[in-house]
């Protein structure tokens, strides 16, 4: 296993103190990308494992660190999201991964120029977000926007949302500041940026990017149907034509459409979060542009119909447009994907389309964008993916369509998207033939040890000349690839896998790795590396499987401390039940397995038995806070359709909550009544913490002491219990036995008969999105961040 020496550990602890980290079970988490490699041709690229991983928060501290490594002769490998699939963050040779995750923000905006100065690792949809409180907003942006950083995208250079108008992202950027093998820092501008754009890190670590913005503005989108590929290319033609003032042009192709209809519907709570309209199974073109322009749309209705394509429901283009981020919900059907990104001149693309159906035999789904070129023409990016099974010998196999696309975007002058590891031998077709040779004079120079992502653009190795041979004999590979077929759709493994619900195990694989649900998380913000994260969670459960790692109390303590707030199922572009799984992951290894859970929660349990409450309080007290001229009317004894449940919190610590609660429900004339003593914890804290034994004593004994004042509707104000009584206490009542019936509608009943009600946010409404960005704003850690697992934010 790869590792430094003590000396060399202590020097980087030195530097980067708790932002380092050497621990091998998080290393390996950052030793892979989004892509999923077939296992033929892993041997290939060989051990990706890092030496050491760390989180530089300044410039001077990558210079530094570039000084060092130098010193020592170990490679550095940089890394944003890592969200792209053609290897550039992968540690080829060990070495240090350089995560820039903690080198974000907006610098500074110059609102006359119309540009900004951006740290490498910001997120888009962050910068947009700083962006539009100025009035500004963002040119261009990458698909992967929820997640993926600047310095990542101009590091591997493309094309986005808004490339029709704004064209590839190197065009859209004024200079970057780079730190240079020799550990000095400069800054590019011009034509010296190309020796930073689409590099990947070999020539320079980017710490500060120069990019240009635009005045904010109202966007409209129109969709279009066309039953065929070469319908959508003329409609696209005589728009560019025209001159349409249009921003953004993207389209999916027919089986895109098709699965995107069949894709699980994202849950929360067994309750629909999304109802997306059914979408025709066609080649769909989605047109973006100021919604000020009124004559776009009936222009853009013209040429559709003199193109033989017909304008969609405003419903249908207005959630596609919402949904442009989410086009990999699709490999939840996989439960992975075979990428196919090529790039074909617009005049080729129903050519190119057509061919590609007819050749590659697999369901082939398909986003294109269209990017307008230097000379002034249009470029089609296609990203595509094959839905398919990377834990069986046929997705080898199936790998080889990739290498029919890349034959086909050539026949059809095009080129592959990117370098990376993998097509570094198409380098002179992606970057041209002066630009790569201007790369490789100036990394010859300047780093000749090749210390700066090694293996990577100019030198790809053993799987590049594999690619390289694969092109030559392609038609010998694609009868065993189109043979190689692979059902679609979820099919979980029914009982267990590897220890872990067939469920779980499905996820973990399709689990696109995108990133979606990292910053949202607030394990992961708290404690900064991926292992806390959700996708990082996903990835070791596949490692389980795959024999690579094993369970310890560190990863149960891992999977325990998560908040439970939910919000990486909202984020996910797949909507996978994230949070539910880790519930059942709890289950399995603290309440079967009997692992140890959290020391807080152990005293929180001997204060359950003991006293019906977490706050380690006497049940005598329970009923302090409760106001004493409500008593005769609502307090413990009385009868009423309704009992209100306080929880522990508002019964010892925040009083206020339960007594304002009374006040409201009384001035409104809610018929209520008050458990008291008999009152105990919603249970929520031994659900979480795996004591299921618990948590079910306490649920019967709360059911029972509401049944017994003869009501038949619990009210709470604390989300927690809400949980609780509307979801946990249902599903767990069934399974032993329990006479239950609360339905979710209880609270339009309470609504309909008093005018108002108590409603659980993260069922009836999205606002709980909007928490983190304020969290993050304010800067500080809140009372819930100290209550943990026990609340929902």
């Amino acid at each position: 296993m790869r590792t430094l020496s003590l000396g060399q550990q202590a020097s980087l602890q030195a530097t980067f103190g708790p932002r380092v980290s050497f621990d091998a079970s998080e290393r390996v988490l950052y030793a892979h990308d989004l892509g999923s490699i077939p296992s033929l041709v892993k041997p290939l690229i060989g051990d990706t494992m890092p030496h050491a991983l760390v989180q530089p928060t300044s410039e001077a501290e990558v210079v530094s660190l570039v000084r060092w490594a130098r010193q020592e002769g170990i490679p550095l490998v940089p890394r944003g999201k890592a969200t792209s699939g053609y290897g550039g963050v992968l540690p080829v040779r060990g070495g240090i991964v350089v995560d820039f995750r903690r080198m974000t923000g907006l610098v500074s905006v110059d609102r006359d120029a119309l540009t900004a100065r951006v740290l490498p690792g910001t997120v888009w949809r962050f910068l947009d977000a700083d962006l539009q409180k100025q009035g500004l907003t963002l040119r261009l942006y990458p698909t992967s926007y929820p997640s993926s950083t600047v310095g990542g995208w101009l590091a591997q250079g493309g094309a986005g949302i808004g490339s029709y108008s704004s064209g590839w992202f190197r065009e859209n950027v004024v200079s970057a500041r780079v730190v240079l093998p020799d550990a000095t820092a400069r800054e590019y501008s011009g034509a010296d940026l190309d020796l930073v754009s689409d590099a990947e890190g070999i020539t320079g670590l980017i710490t500060e990017v120069t990019l240009r913005v635009k005045p904010d503005a109202p966007v409209a989108a129109t969709a279009v149907r066309f039953e065929s590929a070469e319908a959508l290319q003329r409609c696209l033609q005589d728009v560019a034509a025209n001159e349409l003032p249009i921003w953004s042009v993207s389209f999916i192709n027919p089986t895109m459409a098709d699965l995107k209809n069949k894709a699980p519907e994202k849950v929360l709570h067994d309750l629909p979060h999304q109802s997306p309209p059914p979408i025709p199974v066609a080649y769909i073109a989605l047109f973006a542009y100021p919604a000020e322009r009124a004559e776009v749309a009936p222009a853009l209705a013209a040429s559709a119909a003199g193109s033989g394509g017909t304008v969609l429901d405003q419903v249908i283009a207005d959630h596609e447009w919402e949904d442009r981020f989410n086009l990999l919900k699709v490999k939840r059907l996989g439960p992975s994907l075979v990428p196919t990104e090529i790039v074909v001149p617009v005049e080729h693309l129903g050519a190119a389309l057509t061919e590609l159906q007819t050749k590659i035999e697999h369901p082939m789904v398909i986003e294109g964008v269209l990017a307008r070129e230097a000379s002034g023409g249009y470029e089609a990016v296609l990203l595509g993916f094959i839905p398919h099974d990377e834990r069986t010998f046929g997705f080898n196999l199936a790998y080889g369509s990739a290498v029919t696309a890349l034959k086909i975007a050539k026949a059809h002058r095009g080129r592959a998207y990117s370098t990376g590891i993998y097509f570094t031998g198409e380098g002179e077709a992606v970057l041209g033939t002066d630009r790569l040779a201007r790369l490789r004079e100036f990394k010859s120079r300047s780093d000749p040890q090749s210390l700066l992502n090694p293996g990577k653009v100019l030198h790809g190795g053993a799987v590049a000349s594999a690619l390289g041979l694969a092109q030559r004999i392609e038609p010998l590979i694609r009868p065993f690839a189109n043979a190689a077929k692979s059902p679609v759709g979820e099919r979980p493994t029914q009982g267990e896998v590897a220890g872990m619900p067939g469920d779980v195990a499905w996820y973990s694989y399709a689990c696109s790795q995108c990133g979606y649900c990292v910053d949202e998380c607030d394990q992961f913000y708290g404690r900064g590396w991926e292992s806390q994260s959700p996708r990082g969670k996903w990835y070791f459960l596949r490692q389980v499987q795959e024999g690579k790692a094993k369970w310890s109390q560190k990863w149960v303590d891992t999977f325990t401390v998560c908040t439970t707030c939910e919000l990486c199922n909202v984020k996910c572009c797949l909507g996978l039940p994230i949070e539910p799984s880790w519930m059942k992951m709890r289950g399995k290894k603290l309440h079967e397995e009997k692992n140890m859970t959290l020391p807080a929660f152990e005293m929180m349990a001997a204060a359950m038995n003991a006293e019906g409450n977490i706050w380690a309080a006497y049940r005598k007290d329970r009923t302090d806070w409760f106001p004493k001229h409500h008593l005769a009317k609502h307090g413990p004894g009385t009868k009423a359709k309704n009992v209100y449940f306080a929880g522990c919190t508002a019964s010892y610590v925040e009083h206020d909550i339960g007594m304002g609660a009374v006040e409201l429900m009384d001035a409104a004339g809610v018929d209520f009544t008050y458990l008291g003593e008999q009152e105990n914890c919603c249970g929520t804290p031994m659900l979480v913490a795996g004591k299921w034994d618990i948590f079910a004593e306490t649920m019967s004994k709360n059911i029972a002491a509401v049944k017994a004042t003869g009501a038949d509707t619990v009210i709470a104000s604390c989300p927690a219990c809400d949980t609780m009584w509307r979801h946990a206490y249902p599903e767990w009542a069934r399974k032993l036995g329990i006479p239950y019936d609360l339905p979710p509608q209880a609270v339009e009943e309470c609504m309909r008969r008093t005018g108002f009600g108590f409603m659980f946010a993260p069922v009836f409404h999205r606002s709980t999105r909007n928490v983190m960005p304020a969290r993050r704003e304010i800067g500080i850690r809140t009372f819930f961040n100290i209550l943990g697992p026990m609340c929902s934010p």
